[in-house]
């Protein structure tokens, strides 16, 4: 089995998100993506979401993708966890192992825990908007929408999904801002 990871806070989940999954689903040949909602991202010193949220957005959002799973492999360890970790108990499941990144993590990269081993263990896969150089050895996705979950946060600028999905985000960020 072929399996693709896309990890991270989902705080709050948007339509950039959806684009790195759905030319994921374009580009690689996987059998399954799994989306891996942190339970807090370890660089990141809170969430303002919830988890059970997060998960919960996340699960109607990519609902009606065949090929796409919610993990809640990292909440239900209520702690932060490594990516290594994640994809320790995935690489059990599976013969290939693609890693979706966003670019922003490239610079960050060696700094995270067990880089060496995790390095040796999947096949990276970039997700970009801009024309940030990607290294030979990773697989670029680009897209091409603008949204980011700190724009969101700050702004509450639209996330560009469903009206009725992005309602309840909404409703939420204005009830725990």
């Amino acid at each position: 089995m072929k399996l693709a990871l896309y990890g991270g806070s989902f705080d709050p989940p948007h339509a950039g998100h959806v684009a790195v999954v759905t030319e994921a689903l374009r580009v690689l040949p996987i059998d399954r993506l799994i989306i891996v909602p942190a339970w807090r991202n370890p660089f990141k010193p809170s969430i303002t979401a919830s988890a059970a949220a997060r998960y919960c957005w996340l699960e109607e959002i990519f609902s009606p993708y065949e090929k796409v799973d919610i993990s809640d492999f990292e909440i239900a360890q209520g702690r932060s966890v490594y990516t290594i970790e994640t994809v320790k108990h995935y690489a059990q499941k599976s013969d290939k192992l693609y890693l979706i990144i966003g670019a922003d993590n490239l610079e960050k990269l060696p700094s995270w825990h067990a880089f060496d081993e995790l390095n040796t263990m999947v096949h990276w896969v970039v997700a970009t908007r801009e024309k940030t150089p990607i290294p030979d050895n990773m697989i670029r996705l680009t897209t091409r929408v603008s949204v980011s979950s700190t724009d969101f946060r700050s702004s509450f600028i639209p996330l560009g999904l469903e009206p009725d999905i992005e309602n309840k985000i909404i409703t939420y960020y204005k009830e725990h801002l």
